[in-house]
């Protein structure tokens, strides 16, 4: 299964175990900037998705390993309207480690009419190891790599930006050997070239949907200053506009990052930050004054919820 939430640097694509393109953590601390430097105030620029909270519950409790009581959760979002492929694949795995196979397979046929193309995190994904010999499974797996990219809400993307995000994401996934800091160096080298292509497809009004903004968001969010973190919340808010399903969320995230590379505490509670103490990642200090009523309208979960380490 893949987790939305997004690993520590990846931000969300399926369920609970799918690699989601994430962007709620930071590889390095953030350094403080004057104290007078302020980013301006917003309001929400759409309003959460149907289910979103219940899908939020509901990876929480695949990650503690109760599959039975995250798969009622995934239903109740699937039907108040959450008709995502990542939604429908998160049932599809709680439901066959619960050993109900023909419902798993329902939720994946689902999850593959909404938009999942992922067959290679299919086919190692081992919450779904006892679907594999199933003839339906395997027919499932070959018809993928046939079907056509899926257009999410907010409109199909511009192939270049898409690839571009893509790589952006391919760089935060757990590397086969030791994460060293020549490793890191790397991946800085390539984010500052994907950032300089993305500026110059937006100067030349390649982005035209949502899809295309929230491709620009995620690789100006993996920035290493105070204005690429301000243009990621911009772009991101500009795809929740268009109609992104993760754009609300992603604008929350970039404005939570600006904070903490400001050295102020964060909004809403999407940044984590590396604990040299223990070794892992903590959640980075929250502005008490932000209430829950609030991160509601940004489609963030109470603060009791959020987990305190990754």
């Amino acid at each position: 299964m893949r987790f939305l939430t997004p690993c520590v640097l990846l931000l969300a694509v399926a369920c609970a175990h799918t690699p989601a393109p994430t962007s709620n953590s930071t590889s390095t601390p953030a350094t403080t900037a004057p104290a007078a430097t302020t980013l301006p105030s917003m309001e929400p620029p759409a309003t959460p998705k149907p289910g979103w909270l219940m899908v939020y519950r509901a990876d929480m409790l695949m990650r503690q390993g109760k599959h039975a009581e995250a798969l009622p959760l995934y239903q109740q979002a699937w039907a108040a309207g959450n008709r995502k492929g990542d939604t429908a694949y998160s049932a599809a795995c709680a439901a066959a480690l619960e050993g109900r196979k023909d419902e798993a397979m329902t939720w994946l046929e689902r999850s593959v009419e909404n938009g999942f193309r992922d067959a290679e995190w299919m086919k190692q994904d081992e919450d779904l190891s006892s679907l594999r010999e199933l003839p339906a499974f395997t027919a499932l797996l070959a018809k993928l790599p046939t079907l056509p990219p899926h257009a999410e809400e907010g409109g199909g993307g511009n192939p270049e930006l898409q690839r571009l995000m893509a790589e952006d994401q391919a760089d935060r996934r757990p590397p086969a050997g030791p994460i060293t800091p020549d490793h890191w160096k790397q991946i800085a080298e390539r984010d500052q070239q994907r950032r300089q292509r993305v500026s110059e497809l937006l100067d030349a009004g390649a982005a035209k949907t949502g899809a295309d903004f929230f491709a620009a968001a995620l690789v100006f969010q993996h920035g290493n200053a105070l204005e690429d973190y301000a243009r990621a919340r911009e772009l991101a808010a500009e795809a929740a506009r268009r109609g992104h399903p993760r754009g609300l969320w992603l604008t929350a995230a970039a404005w939570d990052r600006w904070l903490m590379k400001a050295g102020q505490p964060q909004r809403f509670g999407t940044q984590y930050q590396l604990d040299k103490a223990t070794g892992k990642m903590s959640l980075y200090p929250v502005d008490p004054a932000v209430t829950d009523a609030e991160r509601e309208r940004w489609g963030v979960p109470p603060l009791a919820e959020i987990r305190p380490q990754m």
